[in-house]
């Protein structure tokens, strides 16, 4: 009796252990194919950067010191529109839509579906049904020099800007917030 449990045991370890190491393989093998394809496409992603459109964050900034030779310091914050008047707006750009924004009140905002999207070199042209915008590069950093065509944009609390940079380079410019401002 111990021998016929002997021999089933070692039938069943011979054949189990012979079938799992070639799925462990093929598992193993696959997942290191997924895992360089998932690195070759990032790979490509960060190599081929134009700019990348899928959720762009940009803040209305103006020049504050057309002297200066630092970007930081030429380019800040328009006071009147985001500390006093509370009237510009933002402007969030996804692959379908260009969404403007109160700076100072979320709630207040209007959305254009987008047509179609143009990236070039220095330059973004976004089409909607009603206007075109076309973000020009002025400075690496980047700032962009807005230019609305078609019909023009009247919407209350929501007053465009010429010049817009990335929201999260906000905090670089020398004048990046309201200050002690009150008002």
């Amino acid at each position: 009796m111990k021998i016929i449990i002997t021999i089933i045991l070692g039938v069943f370890i011979c054949f189990g252990c012979e079938r799992n190491p070639k799925q462990i393989n093929n598992k193993k093998s696959n997942t290191t194919t997924n895992t360089e394809n998932n690195i070759k496409v990032s790979k490509k992603n960060s190599n081929n950067e134009k700019r990348s459109i899928e959720q762009l964050n940009l803040i209305p900034i103006d020049t504050v010191d057309s002297k200066s030779e630092n970007i930081y310091k030429k380019y800040g914050i328009e006071f009147s529109g985001n500390c006093y008047a509370c009237d510009l707006a933002e402007i969030t750009i996804t692959e379908q839509t260009l969404k403007l924004t109160n700076v100072c009140d979320v709630n207040l905002n209007r959305e254009f579906e987008i047509i179609k999207i143009t990236n070039a070199k220095s330059e973004i042209e976004i089409k909607t049904q009603q206007s075109d915008f076309t973000f020009t590069e002025i400075d690496k950093t980047p700032i962009y020099e807005l230019k609305i065509t078609g019909k023009e944009i009247n919407a209350e609390n929501l007053r465009i800007s010429k010049y817009y940079t990335l929201k999260k380079l906000l905090k670089k410019f020398e004048q990046h917030d309201c200050g002690d401002f009150e008002g």
